[in-house]
């Protein structure tokens, strides 16, 4: 079976190649280098010092010798103790060379040498104390031929060991040279060979990846000219598995598409010409047609005029709405702060100025709903952008939700990531955004965690608001956010809201540039992420908790399905 390989895996393979040879190139040369290395070492370590001292030793023999002789020759007292004090400090300088000789020692052949030239030495020295100085010393005649009877022996058998030694240490270094010169013949044949055999493989696999290549590339510029001159009947011919053949079968399969297209359009041609003869057969009836067509569109027009009018009576009626819905808030505000006005004496009892406040701002809430949503249908949403303090519009959106949240006996967590800082964005319509998501948090959880987080990444700007209510069914995550319609369809609609929350919520992320989604699980939660394009710079932004103060009635909230 033959293996295909890519271009690019056999230009790895040889530049592994190379790298392998250059790699054991090195290891050899620095074997052969820390070979010849040692050896140097050992020369310079053992051999020279030790032809040192046996230099040493030999000129202390020879001092020796002269001294013994003019001991020989001295009659006066006097000159024989100085003879005698030399002969001594030549003994035990004999004796210091002797110790500094004994670490150099490398090999047994080497010690039994050393070993000999110790025993004659100290024979010698004892030869002399014991016998030639008392003899020299009683027989004070002068002569030198005792001398060189009794000592000559002792000396002969002192210089073969020194010669045995000399050469002992000689021999090491030549051994030394030797391998020394082997290393460097080594690492040369070797670095030489190895340099040849890198140029003659990269030359090899070089030229024959580039031939092939080159001549591949030239087959598909021929057959890439034959085609635009109008030849789409030769393809061109495809060897090899590697990118250029691939190359290749792609090119080939566009000129199949090309001639398909082709063979389609002459078709498409014939089609045309038998369309255009019936055309002119159904021009007539196209002309009996246009009637109908424009009565079409006058009802169409009739429609949307009537759309217009809904969505402007909408706003107008919110409008009106409003105005005398602020009067009634803002007298029920007054009497609520008046001390004269009787207050609730127990926990249980509720003010009715504030049954009057909060229904009077939830009235107010889906009055303001109705507006924004006409004004989305009729395209009139006004952004004013600014440079706007993130964190800022986070914890203003959190304070306003916060007695929503408490009476729901929950607890609300800002998280701002660090380097938030500020953005361009519009900070009224973020704020309404968040208001109407923590608002729809808080309504449908209830002791429970609702958490907004805040962060900036290299993607932009993202909110969360995340809460541990009822969560949303996966069957209505996409149709909360539909105008008029909550998750929840039964006919008690448990949840108070006009259903225009989530769908406003996600027109205004989209005029600020942004979206919004949502990840649910019922039973469990729900998550709204907004995200808008990062315009800002980043500063920093700190976290915060609010504690909401527990009431002591606390309201059962059975699991239902999640309105929008």
């Amino acid at each position: 079976m033959r293996i295909s390989l890519s271009i690019r895996t056999k230009l790895i393979g040889a530049f592994a190649l190379d790298l392998m040879l250059m790699i054991a190139l090195g290891l050899v040369a620095s074997h052969q280098m820390s070979v010849m290395h040692a050896r140097a070492s050992f020369v310079s370590e053992h051999t020279i010092p030790s032809l040192g001292v046996v230099a040493t030793l030999k000129a202390y023999i020879n001092e020796y010798r002269v001294n013994q002789l003019e001991f020989m020759l001295y009659t006066n007292d006097s000159d024989k103790d100085r003879s005698l004090q030399r002969m001594q400090e030549v003994e035990t300088r004999m004796q210091e060379s002797l110790d500094a000789y004994r670490p150099l020692v490398n090999s047994a052949q080497e010690v039994d040498s050393f070993d000999q030239v110790e025993q004659h030495w100290h024979a010698l020295v004892q030869a002399t104390h014991e016998r030639f100085i008392p003899d020299a010393i009683q027989n004070n005649t002068g002569s030198v031929r005792p001398f060189y009877s009794r000592l000559n022996p002792s000396y002969s058998g002192l210089e073969r060991a020194i010669g045995d030694l000399t050469a002992e240490s000689q021999q090491q270094a030549e051994e030394s040279l030797v391998v020394v010169e082997q290393a460097y013949s080594t690492a040369r044949f070797f670095i030489m060979a190895d340099t040849v055999l890198v140029l003659l493989v990269s030359g090899v696999i070089g030229l024959g990846l580039a031939g092939g290549i080159a001549r591949r590339i030239g087959r598909l510029t021929a057959a890439a000219d034959k085609v635009s001159g109008g030849d789409l009947e030769r393809p061109v011919d495809v060897r090899g598995h590697d990118e250029l053949a691939h190359l290749g079968h792609t090119f080939n399969q566009m000129l199949a598409s090309l001639r398909s297209q082709r063979k389609a359009l002459e078709e498409r041609n014939q089609q045309l010409q038998l369309s255009l003869e019936r055309q002119e057969q159904l021009t007539t009836a196209v002309l009996q047609g246009k009637q109908a067509e424009a009565e079409a569109y006058q009802a169409q027009v009739a429609a949307e005029a009537a759309n217009q009018a809904k969505s402007m009576f909408l706003a107008t009626m919110s409008h009106e709405l409003r105005t005398p819905l602020n009067a009634i808030l803002g007298y029920a505000q007054i009497m609520q702060i008046n001390p004269a006005y009787p207050k609730a004496t127990t926990a249980d009892e509720l003010d009715p100025v504030e049954r009057i406040l909060a229904a009077g701002r939830h009235l107010k809430a889906l009055i303001n709903n109705v507006l924004d949503f006409s004004k989305v249908e009729q395209g009139k949403i006004d952004l004013q952008i600014s440079a706007v303090d993130l964190g800022a519009v986070v914890r203003e959106a959190a304070d306003i939700v916060d007695p929503l949240v408490t009476r729901q006996q929950n607890q609300l967590r800002i998280e701002c990531k660090p380097g938030l800082g500020r953005g361009d964005t519009d900070p009224d319509k973020l704020r309404q955004v968040l208001i109407n998501l923590l608002g729809n948090a808080a309504k449908f959880t209830e002791n429970g965690t609702i958490t907004i987080r805040a962060e900036r990444d290299a993607a932009g700007i993202s909110f969360e608001v995340e809460d541990t209510g009822i969560g949303i069914a996966p069957a209505d995550l996409e149709r909360i956010f539909q105008p008029f319609s909550q998750a929840d369809g039964s006919v008690t609609r448990r949840y108070e809201g006009t259903g225009l929350g989530l769908t406003l919520s996600r027109e205004l992320c989209r005029a600020l540039g942004g979206n919004i989604s949502v990840r649910s699980e019922p039973g469990r939660g729900s998550t709204f992420r907004v995200w808008l394009p990062d315009q800002g710079h980043t500063e920093p932004c700190t976290s915060h908790h609010h504690q909401p103060h527990l009431a002591t009635h606390q309201p059962h909230l059975t699991p239902a399905m999640r309105p929008a």
